[in-house]
């Protein structure tokens, strides 16, 4: 089959697999005591796991219609300010309090500020958050220190103020240059601005990331070569470049975006990635995973050649920091092979947890020990577009074979379209595959994969 044929064939929407199981498996009976006697649990290890801390800021100025995260649109800095000082705050004190009440302490070593938009804040409550950090580490000690940044909101002097702090490395959102579909999405940012930005963070940070979607409205391939062209010439240090993701949830996506009637189809948003990632390979840039790529001089790139890479609920990492410890709304955690932990969502719920002393806990899951090998096994498929059989029998005590009997028989429909080759002990996916890494993924998602033996039955 030609890639046309198999972009037709394989039209089947799957989780992205930020983590695994999906946060949908996830039980609410899991929260705040639960949560605390996790985190006892993970870090009265001495032998622990390096640590992120990810810092969830809920806040946006102007609404992107492609959005998918937790935010607020606001152009009142008071209901920021109040959030910060009144619950943001607040749950650090509970997390401190917890370690100092254990004796324990996370071996933290990166820091992540993602949104909303972190850059909405202004350098009191930046630096009021900064205190409380500085509490569990120190910040000149840490591997990397990234904050998301929206070049229509942050000044010059706000770099500089990040760069003053610590800040190591910065993620700038663009999602595409062509002026028609950034009109569509409500984002419009120049070329000229992104690219200013990005000159004077260079003499500032160590790496610089670019986030880019593929589906939005009124894109085709040949306008994501013209924005891949441009996004070439500015030659960031890694791209994060994912699959826009419609839910019907979603007001903005329902009546805005539904209303334009311009969505690339499945089969076209598969070709538009298909593009990229082509081009960003004819660039230099390595792939770090399903959606991402680095310059082989990138610390994720250096990680990817290592064997060291791989993929958490905060994209392609370099795996020298495999725990998060989430604060803010929403913000989800992983601690070890044993627990995830998400935060409530709703400011009230959140804030009546966090003014009756508890963590603000909204659901978790506690991974069995066939979850930890199936995750495993997800991580690495997307991020190095392989299975080494041998060293997972090894690692785990099972015989492959036997142990994913209902695997195999879906991994056949694969084979025969040659999206996945077995041979010399491995499962490797081909050139072709790449284009459904996601999908061939799932394969080994024991929660769903009886939907898509059933969905494949019906293409084939």
């Amino acid at each position: 089959m030609d890639e046309n044929e198999l972009f037709e064939k394989y039209d089947i929407e799957c989780f992205d697999y930020t983590d695994y199981p999906h946060k949908s498996f996830w039980s609410e009976s899991m929260q705040g005591d639960q949560y605390r006697d996790a985190l006892t649990e993970t870090f009265s290890d001495s032998n622990h796991n390096a640590t992120t801390l990810y810092v969830h800021i809920p806040f946006c100025v102007k609404l992107c219609y492609f959005c998918i995260c937790h935010k607020e649109i606001t152009q009142n800095y008071e209901r920021v300010k109040r959030h910060v000082y009144e619950s943001l705050l607040p749950e650090f004190d509970l997390l401190i309090g917890h370690f100092e009440r254990t004796g324990i302490r996370p071996r933290i070593t990166e820091v992540f500020f993602g949104g909303g938009s972190p850059t909405i804040l202004e350098f009191e409550e930046f630096d009021a958050l900064l205190g409380k950090i500085r509490r569990l580490v120190d910040i000149a000690s840490l591997d990397r220190f990234c904050v998301e940044v929206d070049p229509r909101n942050v000044t010059e002097d706000k770099l500089r103020f990040y760069k003053a702090q610590g800040v190591t490395v910065i993620s700038i959102g663009v999602q595409d240059f062509d002026p028609k579909v950034q009109e569509a999405v409500n984002r419009v940012q120049s070329y000229e601005l992104t690219r200013d930005t990005l000159q004077l963070a260079r003499e500032l940070f160590t790496s610089i990331n670019f986030d880019l979607l593929a589906g939005l409205p009124y894109q085709t391939e040949e306008s994501m070569r013209r924005t891949m062209d441009q996004v070439l010439e500015l030659a960031p240090d890694r791209i994060s470049f994912d699959y826009f993701r419609y839910n019907e949830k979603f007001y903005h996506h329902m009546r805005v975006l539904n209303k334009l009637n311009a969505f690339p189809n499945g089969v076209e948003k598969r070709k538009i990635m298909a593009v990229a990632a082509a081009g960003f390979k004819k660039a230099g840039y390595l792939r770090t995973g399903f959606e991402h790529f680095a310059l082989p001089t990138d610390r994720v790139g250096k990680a990817l050649q290592d064997g060291t890479a791989t993929y958490t609920s905060l994209g392609a990492i370099a795996g020298t920091s495999l725990n998060v410890i989430a604060t803010g709304r929403s913000g989800h955690g992983i601690l070890g092979d044993a627990y995830l932990f998400q935060n409530h969502y709703e400011q009230g719920h959140f804030k009546k947890a966090i003014d009756a002393g508890e963590l603000p806990t909204y659901r978790g899951h506690k991974l069995s020990a066939d979850d930890a090998l199936r995750r495993d096994i997800i991580r690495r498929l997307r991020t190095y577009f392989f299975l080494d059989i041998g060293v997972l029998e090894h690692k785990y005590s099972l015989e492959f074979d036997q142990y994913f009997q209902k695997e195999k028989i879906i991994l056949d429909y694969f084979m025969r379209d040659g999206l996945v080759v077995q041979d010399d002990g491995r499962i490797t996916v081909t050139e072709d595959g790449l284009h459904f890494a996601e999908l061939i993924a799932s394969v080994f998602d024991v929660y769903t994969n009886e939907m898509l033996l059933s969905r494949l039955e019906e293409v084939v």
